[in-house]
């Protein structure tokens, strides 16, 4: 008999069963990928993920408020979820308060590989800070290269 674990299933179940991608909503605006990392870090996760990535607002240069974090093992994305739901001690003026649930679209670090390789995001104009980070044993490695030929962002401008 076997667990239902297929892939279409990314199972919302209250423990996650064999999930390892959280996402992280509320961060605040100002927060960059480098003030993540040292968050997590600083929070006792080093070496627990092996990808965070923060889309940012190309135009504004900021943040959109939310983080996709994939952690080697599930249980370490269990512990995350516990240490950062509620979270609110960002280091700088916000009242925004973290909430943590499972990422609904893409769960594993390969999923996260396939999705951004040949992505916009990793075109060369893209500045590297605003570009997902791939991690073995805490330390920041390259991306892997595309198999394609990458289209640059679509920078959309603010109506006046």
């Amino acid at each position: 008999e076997e667990a239902s674990n297929h892939s279409g299933d990314q199972g919302d179940e209250a423990d996650g069963g064999t999930n390892s991608t959280v996402m992280m909503r509320n961060i605040p605006s100002e927060f960059t990928g480098a003030m993540l990392l040292t968050l997590l870090n600083r929070k006792g996760f080093k070496g627990s993920y092996d990808l965070v990535y923060l889309p940012m607002d190309y135009h504004n240069k900021v943040g959109f408020g939310y983080a996709f974090i994939n952690f080697v093992e599930p249980s370490l994305a269990k512990a995350f979820r516990r240490a950062f739901e509620g979270f609110r001690e960002w280091g700088l003026v916000s009242d925004k308060v973290c909430e943590v649930c499972w990422s609904n679209v893409l769960q594993g670090v390969d999923a996260h590989i396939e999705r951004y390789r040949n992505s916009p995001v990793m075109h060369p104009t893209v500045p590297e800070t605003f570009k997902p980070m791939l991690f073995v044993d805490g330390q920041q490695v390259p991306f892997p290269a595309p198999t394609k030929t990458i289209r640059p962002p679509r920078l959309r401008k603010k109506q006046q």
